[in-house]
């Protein structure tokens, strides 16, 4: 049984190393250094490993704000549909709040830039 395991899992391997692409990356020397400070600590294998673990945080990460974006989509046009208010388009409220969101996204960023 084990060595089934071993000998899929090197299949499986093989199988994942000729889907990858090698893309050219610039990154600041700062970005690379802690990237080497965490493959150092024996987090990751590699840069590879680190940068391939980003990536698929980033991913994972805009998927649900990408779910959460649909969520409240559909939440705004219900508070719109049951509003006395004049009725807005649920376009025009989304981007309102988008501008909201990126103020103090932006208020942030100079609080702890300083």
């Amino acid at each position: 049984m084990y060595t089934f395991i071993c000998i899929f899992g090197i299949l499986f391997s093989w199988v994942i190393c000729l889907k990858t692409v090698t893309l050219p990356l610039r990154l600041p020397k700062k970005l690379l250094e802690e990237i080497d400070y965490l493959v150092k600590a024996g987090l990751y294998e590699s840069r590879s490993e680190a940068m391939r673990d980003a990536v698929r945080r980033l991913i994972e990460s805009r998927r649900l704000l990408l779910e959460s974006h649909r969520y409240y989509r559909l939440r705004v046009e219900e508070a719109i549909a049951s509003s006395k208010t004049p009725r807005l388009s649920p376009d025009k409220v989304i981007e309102e709040i988008r501008k909201i969101r990126e103020e103090l996204w932006r208020r942030e960023k100079e609080y702890f830039a300083a």
